[in-house]
C-alpha cells in the first residue's frame, strides 16, 4: 500500500512539512485485486467526480468475456486507462520483488495499450460511477496510460522499466494521494499528463509533485492577453499547488465542486449525458490554486443577494476567462441574482451571450462553448441556493443591433 511519507519542504517562508498518508486499508475478505481496483475507482470518484470515473468496458472473445482495463478516467479530450497490479504476499527478498514488480508493470502497460486500441476501434457504451450509461469515443481522445501498484514493501530504489511518452507507474498511495491535493480530475488528468513519459523510483510521486509545485511557484506572471478588458485581472496560479485543496479555507473553495454537484443531479435526458459531463469538465477548468478566492467572492455575492428585500432585481457577476483558448477551455459567466424570474433568466442569457459573442471574435473557433452559471435564493424546501445552468456553442450569429443594446443595457445595470 505505500508506507507513511513525511516530507520536508524548504520554501520562501520557511520549511513545511508534509504527511503523505498510506493508501486506504482494503476490505478483508475481498481478493485483494479486486479490492485494489474498487479503491482506485473511489478515491478518483470522490475526489474528482463520480462522472468522470468508468467502470471496466467489457470484451467478448472465443473463451467469454474479459474486462477492458481497471478503470478509466474521462475529462476535456483526456483519457486515463487504469491498470492496477496488487502482490497478493511479497516475500522477503528484494530481487524477486524487484522482478515480480517489472514483469507485472511491463504486462499492465501491455494490457493498457490493447485496451485503448480496443476502446478507439469503435465508439462503447460504458457506465459511469454515478451508474448513467455513456457512449466513449476513444478515437477522439488522447490516451495516458496508467499502471497502479498496490503493494506492501517495495524494494528502496526500485525503478520501474523505460516507460513510452504516454505512460506514468505509481503506487495507490500516490494515486490517492494526488486526489487528496487537487481534488479535481481534470487537475489530476492535467499533472499525469505533465509526468508522463518520466520515470522516477517508484513510491516518489509525492516527492516529484512538490519539486514541480515549488518550481511552479518560481515562475513568471503571464501578462496579460491583448484582449483583455482594463476591468480584467490576470491572475498566475501554479499548476501543482503546494497547498492541499481547501486546506486553507473549506467553504469557499468547495463551493464550485457543490455547483458541479448540482448540474450533475438535474434532470436531464440521456442523450445529452455526454454534453453534461462536457459541461463539468470545463467548470473543473478553474485552476484549483484559484478557488478559494472564487468561491469567497461568489459567497460574498450569494449574502447580498439573500438578504436583498427591494422589489427590483439585484445581480452579481464573476466571469473566469482562459488565457489560452483552446477547445476544451471555456469562457465561465457565474452571475448571482436575488431571485428567479423571467427577468432573471433573461439577463443572465443576455450576459452569457454577450461574453460568448465576444469571445468567439476572439477565438472564432467553432468549437467555443461558453458556460453559465446562475445561482439564485433557494425556493426548494431544504436548499438554500437553486443553480441554473446555461451553455452557449460556436456562431449565435446575433444581430449587431442587438448586441449593442445588450451590450448598453448590461453595463448600465450589471456590477462584475
Amino acid at each position: 500500500m505505500g508506507e507513511d511519507l513525511t516530507l520536508l519542504i524548504e520554501t520562501d517562508d520557511g520549511v513545511v512539512e508534509r504527511n503523505v498518508v498510506s493508501a486506504v486499508p482494503l476490505p478483508a475478505g475481498i481478493d485483494r485485486g479486486i479490492a485494489a481496483e474498487t479503491a482506485i475507482r473511489f478515491a478518483a470518484a470522490v475526489w474528482g467526480m463520480p462522472d468522470f470515473i468508468f467502470d471496466p468496458a467489457h470484451e467478448s472473445s472465443g473463451s467469454g468475456v474479459r474486462e477492458v482495463g481497471d478503470g478509466i478516467l474521462v475529462t476535456s479530450g483526456t483519457a486515463i486507462m487504469i491498470q492496477s497490479k496488487s502482490r497478493q504476499q511479497p516475500s522477503g527478498s528484494a530481487e524477486r520483488e524487484s522482478n515480480w514488480l517489472t514483469k507485472n508493470i511491463v504486462k499492465g502497460l501491455k494490457q493498457s495499450a490493447g485496451s485503448i486500441r480496443f476502446l478507439s476501434a469503435r465508439p462503447i457504451p460504458m457506465q459511469n460511477r454515478r451508474r448513467r450509461k455513456v457512449t466513449i469515443d476513444g478515437a477522439s481522445l488522447a490516451w495516458i496510460s496508467v499502471v497502479i501498484v498496490d503493494h506492501d514493501n517495495v524494494p528502496e530504489g526500485y525503478v520501474p522499466p523505460d516507460l513510452e511518452d504516454d505512460s506514468v507507474v505509481m503506487l495507490r498511495r500516490d494515486w490517492e494521494f494526488l486526489f487528496n491535493q487537487l481534488r479535481s480530475a481534470r487537475s489530476v488528468a492535467e499533472y499525469l499528463r505533465r509526468i508522463s513519459g518520466e520515470n522516477i523510483e517508484l513510491g516518489t510521486e509525492p516527492v516529484r509533485y512538490h519539486e514541480l509545485a515549488l518550481a511552479d511557484l518560481a515562475v513568471e506572471p503571464r501578462a496579460a492577453p491583448d484582449w483583455a478588458s482594463s476591468a480584467a485581472v490576470t491572475v498566475s496560479v501554479p499548476q501543482a499547488p503546494l497547498e492541499p485543496a481547501g486546506s486553507l479555507e473549506t467553504s469557499g473553495h468547495f463551493l464550485l465542486r457543490a455547483i458541479q454537484e448540482d448540474i450533475a443531479l438535474s434532470p436531464a435526458p440521456s442523450d445529452d449525458e455526454l454534453i453534461r459531463i462536457d459541461v463539468l469538465s470545463r467548470l473543473d477548468s478553474i485552476p484549483v490554486a484559484s478557488r478559494t478566492e472564487f468561491g469567497q467572492r461568489l459567497q460574498s455575492y450569494m449574502s447580498e443577494a439573500k438578504a436583498w428585500s427591494k422589489k427590483t432585481l439585484i445581480t452579481s457577476t464573476r466571469i473566469y476567462l482562459p488565457v489560452d483558448p483552446g477547445p476544451f477551455e471555456s469562457p465561465i459567466v457565474f452571475m448571482v441574482a436575488s431571485r428567479l424570474d423571467d427577468l432573471a433568466r433573461m439577463v443572465f442569457r443576455a450576459r452569457l451571450e454577450l461574453q460568448h459573442h465576444d469571445f468567439f471574435k476572439i477565438t472564432n473557433s467553432s468549437d467555443l462553448m461558453s458556460v453559465g452559471v446562475l445561482l439564485t435564493p433557494g425556493t426548494t424546501s431544504g436548499r438554500d441556493w437553486d443553480t441554473t445552468m446555461a451553455a452557449a456553442k460556436g456562431d449565435m450569429d446575433l444581430d449587431p443591433e442587438y448586441v449593442a443594446a445588450i451590450r448598453d443595457q448590461l453595463a448600465a445595470t450589471l456590477r462584475s
